[in-house]
């Protein structure tokens, strides 16, 4: 691996299919992306070769942070790829692959940034990568608990507020 990467392992105790809808629909997004206490704002997603997504999320004292890029490859529920651009650093564009492995009755999610430059991947791990990822992954978990649960109508009832987030079909 190119030390102008980034790896991180996830294990989930939910199957494959379920992991991949919840990284991928923003209905779900707005529930997990991002550290605690920061809001998404914008969520819009085209789940296709070639389309497009941008979140925008919004720090505790007001800053926003966006992200965008473009799908390259989806093989449901196994495989995602796309770019991911920081709105901050739109130069140091990186590519994203997701893998979605079930493995021992749940799932085996791994990541790997490939960054353009050293100069990019310290920029993004020192602005707080690791942390997001960490948070993030966290949330994720304690999503996939709610929504295996509760029915989705009440636990989105529980996060309040209009939903910022959609899908283009």
């Amino acid at each position: 691996m190119s030390v102008q990467a980034v790896s991180q392992h996830l294990k989930v105790l939910e199957r494959a299919g379920l992991v991949f809808e919840v990284w991928t629909e923003p209905e779900h997004l707005r529930h997990w992306w991002g550290p605690r206490g920061f809001a998404l704002v914008v969520c819009e997603i085209d789940l296709r070769i070639g389309g497009h997504y941008r979140i925008v999320q919004r720090a505790p004292r007001g800053q926003d942070h966006g992200f965008h890029g473009e799908y390259r490859e989806i093989d449901r529920p196994h495989r995602l790829v796309r770019t991911f651009v920081y709105h901050g650093a739109p130069e140091h564009e990186s590519v994203e692959t997701v893998t979605f492995q079930s493995e021992g009755g749940g799932t085996l999610v791994t990541g790997k940034s490939v960054f353009p430059s050293f100069v990019a991947r310290d920029l993004y791990t020192r602005a707080g990568m690791e942390f997001g990822m960490r948070e993030s992954h966290q949330r994720l978990d304690e999503w996939l608990d709610a929504i295996q649960h509760e029915s989705i109508g009440d636990v989105n009832e529980q996060a309040g507020g209009g939903n910022p987030c959609h899908a283009r079909r």
